[in-house]
Parts: structure tokens; sequence; C-alpha cells
């Protein structure tokens, strides 16, 4: 098979959850002997465009002029990261060198659709647009909203969430093939006018090279962890619905007086306040985003995993990163009945699904605490659908597939 040239525009910084979805399906297909360059926007750089190799594949990181001032306006209108004009024109003289026979995009920001609109068509490469999480309106950025001038942002914001919707839907209407990470998100593409034999599932996947088990009482000791008592896990960047993990937390609390919550991953003030007003302040445990290579560590310093989700349109149709390390580590899940991910928790028995209640949450969390023999069990079958079904080798596979079919 003759190597494909491959382009991946992300529309967000180096580092962020969609970066780490684009990386690991760079690296895989870079080892099936593609020549794959990743754009992403450059953390650093303000003016310039910045190269790299590593893990098999190229990186470009694009200036980031204009990305945090304006970007962070106009990201409390409507989720748009990608607005600076320097990297939008490296993105589309990158393209206009009619190297590739693949453009994948990843979300729909104007860094991504600008050079989408501009090129499909004009040289031999296929658009491919990859759709990770619904962000419209109604999918569940109303729920995005609060800042200190929530009001005037949502007034004002009108315009911008109307072009947002517009960009999210006609982007993956008009390229050749949708990669979409869920079952559920492929139904939402086709209801909504994207030709069923051009979307296909990618679903998220599981870093089993990286993140390998790990001995429980080793890894707290190694991050000054209490090597003694019971940890739930939660892990993220974004920490959509972690006030239910807080409050369900509260609950377990109670039942298992030595039970701690470790949370990795941003901080945010209001986790410690809420922590605080329901009584737990001194069991929570703010270890804040980590270096990839702790990772493992915290993963496997936890006893059990969660993973809350509120009944919405973004988590219905969502494939969260976070679930593909936890399978990864070997421990069990705690999750909400939401998107597909449930579905896979419930039919591979590798942890417990609660309903939408604090109460049934803090129960399936206590059940795997005190049945340390069914969490074990659970955390093995994890560890083995992660480095089968779901390990990016094979997702990267699918990928391949669908690029050699659109060719």
């Amino acid at each position: 098979m003759k190597p494909l040239k491959i382009l991946f525009l992300l529309s967000q910084m180096k580092g962020t959850a969609t970066h780490v979805r684009a990386r690991q399906l760079a690296g895989q297909l870079a080892l099936r002997g593609h020549a794959v360059t990743l754009m992403a926007v450059s953390p650093q750089s303000r003016f310039s465009s910045l190269t790299s190799w590593g893990s098999g594949f190229r990186t470009v990181e694009t200036p980031n002029f204009l990305h945090h001032a304006f970007g962070a306006f106009t990201g409390r209108l409507f989720l748009e990261p990608g607005t600076g004009f320097l990297d939008v024109a490296a993105r589309i003289r990158e393209i206009r060198t009619d190297a590739y026979d693949i453009v994948q995009t990843f979300d729909h920001s104007l860094n991504v659709a600008l050079p989408f609109y501009l090129n499909t068509g004009r040289g031999k490469a296929a658009f491919v647009s990859d759709w990770c999480d619904v962000y419209h309106y109604e999918g569940g950025l109303r729920d995005t909203y609060g800042y200190r001038l929530d009001p005037l942002y949502r007034k004002i914001g009108i315009p911008f969430r109307r072009l947002s919707h517009f960009l999210e839907f006609d982007l993956r209407r008009k390229a050749a093939a949708v990669t979409a990470i869920s079952a559920k998100l492929r139904q939402f593409a086709i209801d909504n006018s994207v030709a069923e034999d051009r979307v296909f599932v990618v679903e998220g996947g599981a870093d089993v090279d990286n993140i390998v088990p790990l001995p429980k009482a080793e890894a707290r000791s190694r991050l000054g962890l209490p090597v003694t008592g019971k940890i739930v896990g939660f892990l993220g960047t974004f920490q959509m619905d972690l006030d239910m993990v807080i409050r369900s937390f509260a609950l377990v609390k109670r039942q298992i007086p030595d039970a701690y919550l470790l949370v990795v991953g941003t901080s945010y003030g209001w986790t410690k306040e809420l922590a605080a007003e329901v009584g737990v302040a001194d069991a929570c445990i703010e270890a804040g985003r980590c270096p990839d290579d702790l990772l493992p560590l915290y993963l496997a310093a936890a006893d059990v995993h969660v993973l809350p989700l509120r009944e919405n349109l973004a988590n219905k149709t969502r494939w969260p990163n976070k679930m593909g390390e936890y399978m990864a580590s070997s421990r069990p899940t705690v999750m909400n009945d939401v998107g597909d991910v449930a579905e896979v928790v419930k039919t591979n028995g590798i942890g417990l699904v609660a309903d939408q209640s604090v109460e049934d949450f803090a129960a399936k969390i206590a059940i795997l605490l005190k049945n340390s023999w069914l969490a074990e069990k659970m955390g093995d079958k994890a560890r083995m659908l992660a480095c089968t079904r779901y390990s990016w080798g094979i997702l990267a596979a699918r990928l391949e597939s669908i690029y050699l079919q659109l060719l």
C-alpha cells in the first residue's frame, strides 16, 4: 500500500483534550507507514510557527497571536478559540503546498473552517471532518456560561452562536467524510442532513503503551498520597459535572470514613468551596494538572474512577478521553447512564452505572470501595478491553481504512 500524506488541523492549542486524540491517532498512523503532519496552536509562539518531530510525525505549532486576547472573549460567547489570522494564514499556506492526500479537521473553529472552505475541491486532498463534541447552544454551550457578565454575553453572543451553529453543521455536510466519536453522534449527524454513507465511528482510545497497571501502594507512596484508606479518582482538563462527584463523595464519606477524593486536572476555586460546603474539604486532594509521566501513577493510586455525565445532548454524544485512561489503568469506573460509554461499561462489566441522582452515584461508588474483589475483577476486564477493542492502534487502523475507502 502506498503511504498516505495526511494533515491534521486542530483548532485548539497543543496539550488540550482534542490534541490528545489527534496526537495518538497521528502516532499510530505514522507507525503504519504514513507521513503525518499535525497543526495546533502554539502555547508559546505569538508571531511565528514552530516545527518539531516526535513519535514519528511532524508537528507544526501555529502562532497564537490574538488567540489569547480575542479568543478569550469569543470563547465566552460561543466556545470559539481559533481566531488568530496568523494562525489561519499558516494553515492555508500548508494546505496549498498540495502535498497531502488527506486533510482531517478537528472541530469547526475559524482556524479550521476557513482553510477548509478556501481549499476544499481545489487540490488533490480529500477533506475529512472529525466530530468529537456537540458545541452548539442547545448541545451544552448554555451550561458553560458562568461569567461575571453572564447576561451581557448571552445577549451579544446571539450572532456569534448562529455563526458557530452554521459552521458546526455545514462543514460536516460538505466534508468528503465525517469521523464521529460515538454512535450517538453519528446518528445525530445523520439526523442533521449529513449523508449516512459518509459518517463513520472512530471512538476515543486507550493509551495502553504508556498507561500500564501499577501497584496501588507503590503509586501512592511515590506521589505522597495516603497509603491506607480508599481513593476515588477523577481526571479531567474541563471539570464539567464534577460538582456531582463532590456531592456524592460526601455521602460516601459517611459510610467509609477513610475515603479520599483525588482530583487530577485543572483546578478551580469553586471545587474547594463546594467541598467545604458539604463537609469533605479535608478529604479532597486536588493534584492539579500533572506531567504525562506521572499520569499512570495517579491513575493507579485510585481504587475506583468516576465519570459524571448529566443528561444533555453534549454528554449523550461525547466519548470522554478519560474513559480510555481509566480502562488502561486497570481500574473500574462509576458513571451515569448517559451515552455510548455507559453501554460499554454495562455490556463489558468494567464498572457500575448510576442514574442521575447523587444518592445512586454515591451508592455505586460505595459498592466498589467495599468490595475490592469485585473492583479488581472489573479492572482486569477494563484493561483487557483497552488492549483489544479500544487501543489507539486498532482505532488508527480503522481510520486508515476510511481514508483508503474514500480515496
